[in-house]
């Protein structure tokens, strides 16, 4: 019979959320006209204080085109970055730190998980910040923002400048 091996479960706490952008351009908006919308992902890591930072950024626009155009996608009608902080008890930062590389591994799927958590989090800050007004109506959508992450993520510890 194999030996079972015991599996640490993650343990971790949401400490922070910040809207590190929120861009709401009236005038660049055009009621009736073709919308798209960007979205971005980052993530940071801070070995000491065993800190996740996942930033995500999500730019809606005007275009007509199946592939937007560098001038469109830059001149976007809001625009909202937000973070969200997430620590790590030790146990499990351990399991994902390598201190000689000096870089932390998060599984596809856990990647994911913090990036859903955040995902969800900027579409309550921008529905709360357009309410009763016609901005409103653009949300961030409830898709599986794990499709946008290509495999697992390496990220470097932060280090002090």
């Amino acid at each position: 019979m194999p030996e079972e091996t015991p599996q640490h479960r993650l343990n971790f706490a949401l400490v922070n959320i910040s809207t590190d952008q929120l861009d709401i351009n009236p005038d660049i908006y055009a009621k009736g006209k073709a919308t798209k919308i960007n979205a971005g992902l980052n993530f940071g890591a801070d070995n000491e204080r065993r800190l996740l930072k996942v930033m995500l950024t999500n730019t809606f626009f005007h275009s007509e085109s199946e592939k937007p155009l560098p001038d469109e996608a830059d001149n976007p009608f809001i625009n909202i970055t937000l973070s969200c902080v997430f620590a790590i008890d030790p146990e499990s930062w351990d399991m994902l730190a390598d201190t000689e590389k000096k870089q932390v591994t998060l599984p596809r799927d856990l990647a994911g998980h913090f990036a859903s958590i955040t995902q969800s989090t900027a579409r309550g800050v921008l529905h709360n910040q357009t309410e009763n007004t016609e901005f409103n109506r653009f949300m961030i959508p409830a898709n599986n923002i794990t499709d946008i992450i290509p495999g697992n993520v390496t990220i470097a510890f932060r280090t002090k400048d």
